[in-house]
């Protein structure tokens, strides 16, 4: 569980995985009233991503 958000920022730095794909499971996650652990886990990288947007 600790290393998701470090495989899925390893998968997102190798284009494997969409900016797009992980920013709707930030928002969405498997389901809106009782999002899993590990999507919760996504939220510090989730941030980082939008506000690399933001800036760009």
């Amino acid at each position: 569980m600790k290393l998701f958000p470090e495989v899925v920022r390893s998968l997102y730095d190798q284009d494997v995985l969409a900016e797009d794909t992980i920013l709707h499971w930030g928002a969405k996650g498997n389901n809106p009233k009782r999002r899993q652990s590990f999507v919760m886990a996504l939220e510090p990288f989730v941030k980082w991503l939008e506000e690399a947007e933001e800036e760009e």
